[in-house]
């Protein structure tokens, strides 16, 4: 999981910090999360658009434990790793889609 050091970790745990996230959507949970990850410098990021494609895998992430019982620094290491564990997963996928096509020459 996120380390508490990850800047975007920090920066998530700040943006969820001053609203009662927990009374928050997941899904708004979500994009304010990515709107600080992608801008952690900002001190009140907007949340991203709803048609943000990393939104679903967030969600889907916070509806399967119990988000609301977790702390502020809980729930964003938790969405950091999820969007690394996916990035990680895709860059292995492009690897093998090379490995593929150069077997194939």
């Amino acid at each position: 999981m996120g380390s508490l050091a990850d800047i975007r970790v920090c920066a998530v745990a700040n943006a969820l910090s001053p609203y009662e996230w927990r009374r928050l959507t997941p899904e708004m949970v979500s994009r304010r999360a990515l709107a600080a990850i992608d801008d952690p410098e900002t001190t009140n990021p907007v949340p991203v658009a709803r048609h943000d494609e990393r939104i679903d895998l967030l969600v889907d992430s916070l509806v399967r434990c119990r988000w609301r019982s977790l702390t502020a620094e809980a729930v964003s290491r938790r969405m950091v790793a999820v969007l690394d564990a996916c990035h990680d997963e895709s860059q292995w996928l492009e690897i093998e889609l090379r490995w593929l096509s150069e077997r194939d020459r």
